[in-house]
């Protein structure tokens, strides 16, 4: 991913946040000669201190899933929120552009036994679950019907060997053209918008 020194994010726990937050990923491989992705949730776990693997999984009848084992480098894309900017809130310039955040993860698969499967989705499960009136356990589940699924489905395991970040948020701008921007999204009533303008918040002291 092509990204100015300006735009990168470096901190691991910015990036980290980040890729929990926004955990629904794009995952890519190059099936058949041809790029092949999947959208999925895949999960960032640490497996112990300072190593960290992501986890997923797609069904079997998925042509994906015949990638797992070819020994390629997969993509994982984290992406959002984004909003565009008007060159109307510039004091001078006249290009409009868009403000956008990117994770991009590069790294090996290793297929899940299934005992590290279920843990993965149970997790996965308790996640999602725990804003809900009714909340679901794996455990509610028919064994039958868990086992039937397990067996649709294949898990995966990435290595985070290369992360690329593009966090663009109007860090080349001056200060009255950043706060004008932040001022301009946080009255937009778009819930990207205000999430892109708080990330700039947080960046640069911007007047309230």
């Amino acid at each position: 991913m092509y990204t100015p020194k300006y735009f990168q994010e470096n901190d691991w726990n910015t990036v980290s946040e980040f890729i929990r937050k926004h955990a629904f990923a794009l995952l890519v491989s190059i099936h058949g000669g041809e790029p092949f992705g999947t959208h999925i949730p895949v999960e960032l776990e640490e497996t112990e201190p300072g190593t960290f693997v992501l986890r997923g999984h797609i069904s079997n009848d998925n042509p994906q899933s015949q990638d797992f084992t070819t020994g390629q480098t997969f993509l994982a894309v984290f992406t959002d929120p984004h909003a565009y900017i008007s060159s109307s809130w510039y004091e001078k310039e006249k290009i409009p552009t868009w403000n956008y955040i990117a994770v991009h993860i590069y790294g090996k698969l290793r297929i899940l036994t299934e005992a590290e499967l279920t843990d993965s989705l149970t997790k996965l499960m308790d996640k999602y679950e725990s804003t809900s009136k009714c909340p679901v356990h794996i455990s509610d589940i028919p064994e039958k019907s868990l086992q039937n699924n397990l067996r649709a489905i294949t898990g995966f395991e990435m290595s985070l060997d290369r992360v690329e970040t593009r966090f663009k948020l109007s860090q080349n701008r001056n200060d009255r053209d950043y706060n004008e921007i932040i001022h301009q999204l946080r009255s937009s009533g778009d819930t990207q918008a205000a999430e892109i303008a708080e990330e700039m918040a947080k960046r640069r002291k911007a007047e309230q």
